[in-house]
């Protein structure tokens, strides 16, 4: 491989081989189901077949926070989530950042 040279090294051809995988593949259209999705540019994507167009991730169709916040919207949607269950949830949330912050706050005491 030309591209990276000696100094190139297993890990960063593996990474370009899956990102350029993702790229260069087709991806199943949301509006007519044919697996016609292509790549246009970075972020945006064409159905050859319907020739509807999508905005998405840079390499993939969809990432992994697209996919979580359109699941979290759909079950919003169909009532799946109710008022208890987004309490938990803020909470968990808070409860996180807590703990990211008090995280931070006693690496900075041990220095």
């Amino acid at each position: 491989m030309v591209r990276f040279h000696v100094r190139g090294g297993p890990k960063l051809r593996k990474a370009y081989v899956k990102i350029k995988k993702a790229k260069t593949s087709r991806y199943a259209c949301p509006a007519c189901s044919k697996q016609s999705v292509k790549r246009e540019s970075v972020g945006m994507w064409r159905c050859r077949s319907c020739g509807s167009e999508f905005a998405g991730g840079a390499y993939e169709l969809s990432t992994p926070t697209g996919r979580l916040s359109q699941r979290l919207i759909s079950d919003l949607r169909e009532g799946m989530l109710g008022k208890e269950a987004l309490r938990m949830i803020e909470a968990e949330i808070e409860k996180a950042e807590a703990e990211a912050g008090t995280a931070g706050a006693s690496a900075g005491q041990k220095e």
